[in-house]
């Protein structure tokens, strides 16, 4: 296959796999903020561009507050972390699915320093529990350039492991095909895929979970600028056969559609 349409595929794959890796964290930080929620008798109705709670501002508490919006974020990190160990586990390996096992590692990691740097700033999400910690403006200002720090250092350190997924489709990357595989494996179908999720959301936008998405630009940028300068990688010497993923388009379609669809109305939760 001419290597032009060998990045057209890679491009593919990644944004539908994106999208899928996008859409099963929606749920399990959404379901982990409803679960929390019930713990304090909190009923919710969940959006896909916000979480409704249904209770009077006066009964919140310290520690409802605390846990409801902290165990999205902190779900987050566990799950980045775990989701990286497995990754290192399979990095040899040669299967497909290691392109979303990557993605929801990679953006477990910018939603909860995101959440961080984006919620310190504008007092929402997780910034809701760094009020209650009666944290002052410097000190927020502080925590939104460290969840920056944070993100950067991330794509720093893991720069060499994202190359892993281009066995794939390469017997080899070398030189500035390093380059070309980042834009095409995870910058541009990082960037389309954001741009989909607000064109889906209209009419409505959050400006915080805009944000929140932003952030992973920052996770990026050192993959970016650092790929060229990564040591040559040679896998196995079969051509590897690969097409694109029909499947994970047809995943992708089906969680865009729930996620419009179901979550435009609305569902509330009351355990």
């Amino acid at each position: 296959m001419p290597k032009h349409r060998v990045f057209r595929v890679i491009f593919l794959n990644s944004l539908f796999y994106f999208l899928c890796a996008y859409f099963i964290l929606f749920f399990i930080s959404r379901m982990s903020v409803a679960f929390s929620a019930s713990a304090f008798n909190i009923p919710v109705r969940i959006y896909y561009d916000k979480i409704d709670y249904l209770v009077r501002s006066s009964d919140w508490a310290s520690d409802s507050v605390t846990v409801v919006f902290g165990t999205g974020p902190l779900l987050c990190l566990i799950l980045g972390l775990v989701l990286l160990i497995i990754f290192t586990k399979v990095a040899t390996e040669n299967g497909m699915l290691r392109i979303l096992l990557i993605w929801l590692a990679i953006l477990s990691i910018v939603s909860f320093l995101g959440e961080i740097a984006v919620g310190a700033l504008m007092n929402q999400g997780f910034g809701y529990v760094i009020m209650y910690m009666f944290i002052m403006d410097t000190g927020k200002l502080v925590l939104t350039i460290l969840g920056g720090i944070l993100l950067f250092f991330s794509g720093v350190v893991l720069s060499r492991t994202l190359l892993f997924t281009a066995n794939i489709y390469l017997t080899d990357i070398k030189g500035l095909e390093k380059t070309k595989f980042v834009i095409y494996q995870y910058v541009f179908p990082y960037l389309a895929g954001i741009l989909l999720l607000q064109i889906i959301e209209l009419p409505a936008i959050s400006w915080f979970s805009t944000l929140v998405r932003l952030c992973g630009i920052i996770f990026l940028i050192p993959v970016l600028s650092r790929s060229a300068n990564i040591q040559d990688i040679y896998f196995e010497e079969e051509i590897p056969e690969f097409k694109i993923s029909w499947k994970a388009a047809l995943s992708a379609l089906a969680f865009l559609l729930i996620y419009r669809v179901l979550f435009g109305f609305g569902v509330k939760f009351a355990l």
